[in-house]
């Protein structure tokens, strides 16, 4: 059964408040204020460090999600 519009909404909402989702807009912010300023190094340089540290995140969101499956489905067997 499908959720409702506003359970949808509240999910997607919620996913705007992860660490990762937070990062992003971060790095986006201070990317962009540093070419505001001239600073096209400093701002490829806040790019990069931020690019590694949201794609690690990431990383470990899939190996979250992938153990945490592999958890339940072992409870399921077990309830079986």
């Amino acid at each position: 059964m499908p959720d409702s519009p506003i359970l949808d909404m509240k999910k997607r909402l919620l996913s705007l408040c992860t660490c990762t989702a937070i990062e992003v807009m971060t790095a986006i912010g201070v990317t962009l204020y540093l070419l505001y300023l001239g600073q096209s190094i400093l701002a490829l340089i806040s790019s990069v460090v931020f690019a590694k540290l949201i794609v690690f995140h990431f990383i470990m969101d899939y190996y979250d999600k992938k153990s945490s499956k592999k958890i339940y489905q072992n409870l399921s067997s077990l309830k079986n």
